[in-house]
């Protein structure tokens, strides 16, 4: 899934930019770096987003990893948001995770286990829009079941108050009853 998408990495330290970057460079990942909010919002105006992995402290007094994870939000629904700090407080992990379903990183942490990160936010991602696409096929089907019920009523009015279910219990038994008599008859003959 990340294939088709790029990675945002911001951090304010240059030194750490890179590690991350070219390790995830190395592993075939589209990765966009910047060390502040301002140039990482202007940075992904066009591009297409599947993760972002926010720097907690971003050195900048406006906005920090969270509220610039928020504004990412907007421009992109289903992104993927992790928050990595080199501090141990647990109260921002958990604002975090609560109130935004961010993932949270401590530093310092290997290549492997944001690829291993990554992997399990492809899939949640994966699922997020296979839950999209499910949402939107149950809205048209039952725009469909709408508009067969107004036909329905057009034509055949002393049937339309029946429920879809009803009517296809009615057709199930008729073929049950068919399938009996069926049976009966080879039986009989």
């Amino acid at each position: 899934m990340f294939n088709e998408k790029t990675i945002l990495i911001v951090d304010d330290d240059p030194a750490i930019l890179e590690m991350i970057s070219e390790g995830l460079v190395e592993h075939q990942f589209r990765v966009i770096t910047a060390s502040g909010p301002e140039e990482a919002l202007d940075k992904v105006k066009t591009a297409s987003l599947g993760l972002a992995l926010l720097d907690l402290d971003l050195g900048y007094q406006k906005m920090n990893g969270i509220d610039l994870g928020i504004r990412l939000l907007e421009q992109f629904p289903d992104l993927i948001i992790v928050i990595m700090t080199g501090y141990h407080n647990i109260k921002y992990a958990i604002q975090a995770m609560r109130e935004f379903s961010f993932h949270y990183m401590i530093k310092p942490f290997r290549i492997d286990q944001i690829i291993s990160l990554f992997e399990r936010a492809s899939y949640e991602l994966q699922l997020k829009t296979e839950n999209q696409r499910l949402k939107e096929e149950i809205q048209m089907l039952q725009e469909e079941v709408h508009r067969l019920k107004k036909i329905l009523k057009e034509i055949r009015p002393e049937e339309a108050n029946l429920s879809v279910a009803a009517r296809e219990k009615e057709l199930r038994n008729k073929i049950k009853n068919k399938q009996a008599l069926n049976s009966y008859q080879r039986q009989k003959g």
